[in-house]
């Protein structure tokens, strides 16, 4: 008999946490599990990759004035009467496995659920740190909803050390799983189409235009290198509500001739793999997906020392590690540019590090925390 497993989650935009979960609905043995995934709040960009085996369940299929009234009703006076009884309409399995597969709200619905499942949430963040979370719970209701659940996985071991000590009394099991990084998925992707070998040396980031992302570092130290002749590009994919800020800044520094706005790119591999640098410039970060694929395409990287790349980078093993000013950033940047010797190097032990995060070694472990 095929085992019920619910992964709850909200919209599935172009974030890491929802690509990891694709990834992870694409590993499963679906002749041993049953899969539904329940979306707050349906659609997404990258809601036509939900595999064919998985049944969606929205609970809201947008943003309505439905959702809106059970948001400010649970906010304001922490009533959730009008979530539950959405899950009570849609949930009609018994399920013997409930995954949150984020922090924040899809936690705090997933705490309202009374059922006799094994329930287990993810952490994909440095709760320390960026307590971006806060904001959703009411005073005490985070923990509270923390130590409903059997097992909080980490996705790596500074986040469970941030974890930890942004809620030392927490009474679950707290564990790390890192985050699967489908290789041959990404090496496929990148090589979808092929673009002109870039003329210049050729940074890409990759990520959400937001706060902690620190994508405007990426403007400084581009007006800084081109004050020095460097010809050099920088490439930045992604989107977000920081968007038309950092555009703005761009103009004000005179950068926009070596700074590219891609905007969101549902297939960002290519440009990848066709750049010299993969750079991550963030303040926190959880696992950083983006590195890992990097790697696994044969781009160096150079990161700021957080959560996650510490870990994957191995204190300057695998990558260049950082500290998170923009003179240490710059640093880095120049010695990749100038070394040709040290980027060959990166991307030849960067390929043998994510071997270490292949989706069967990931899936195994969650089959571990299933059983």
């Amino acid at each position: 008999m095929k085992k019920k497993i619910l992964f709850i989650y909200g919209q599935l935009n172009g974030g890491g946490a929802e690509r990891v979960l694709l990834d992870l609905l694409r590993n499963f043995d679906y002749n041993r599990y049953e899969v539904d995934l329940c979306q707050i709040v349906g659609g997404g960009v990258l809601r036509d990759e939900v595999p064919s085996q998985v049944s969606v369940i929205e609970l809201w299929s947008n943003y309505t004035l439905s959702y809106k009234l059970a948001i400010r009703l649970s906010d304001k006076f922490g009533w959730n009467f009008m979530f539950k009884q959405r899950l009570k309409k849609k949930l009609t399995k018994q399920y013997d496995v409930e995954i949150s597969f984020l922090e924040g709200f899809p936690l705090k619905i997933h705490a309202m659920m009374n059922t006799t499942a094994t329930k287990i949430t993810w952490v994909h963040c440095d709760l320390y740190q960026f307590h971006y979370t806060a904001s959703q719970f009411r005073l005490g209701e985070e923990l509270a909803a923390y130590n409903k659940m059997d097992k909080v996985v980490c996705v790596s071991e500074d986040s469970k050390k941030a974890f930890l000590r942004r809620f030392p009394s927490c009474k679950s099991n707290v564990t790390v799983v890192y985050n699967p990084i489908d290789i041959a998925k990404v090496e496929s992707m990148g090589d979808s189409f092929i673009l002109p070998k870039n003329k210049v040396f050729t940074v890409v980031t990759v990520g959400r235009l937001t706060l902690p992302k620190r994508m405007d570092r990426i403007l400084t130290l581009a007006k800084r290198l081109k004050g020095e002749n460097a010809t050099i590009c920088f490439q930045i994919i992604g989107d977000g509500e920081l968007k038309e800020e950092l555009r703005k800044q761009s103009q004000d520094l005179d950068v926009e001739d070596c700074v590219q706005f891609l905007g969101f790119l549902k297939n960002p591999f290519p440009y990848v793999k066709n750049a010299d640098l993969m750079l991550c410039c963030s303040e926190y970060e959880g696992f950083c997906l983006v590195i890992c694929e990097a790697m696994s395409l044969g781009v160096p990287v150079v990161s700021t020392k957080t959560s996650g790349p510490i870990e994957i980078l191995d204190n300057d093993r695998y990558g260049l590690l950082t500290d998170q000013d923009e003179e240490s950033i710059y640093l880095a940047v120049r010695k990749m540019m100038i070394d040709e010797d040290l980027r060959n190097h990166y991307s030849r032990v960067g390929k043998q590090r994510v071997e270490l995060f292949k989706p069967a070694f990931v899936i195994n472990e969650i089959e571990k925390l299933i059983k």
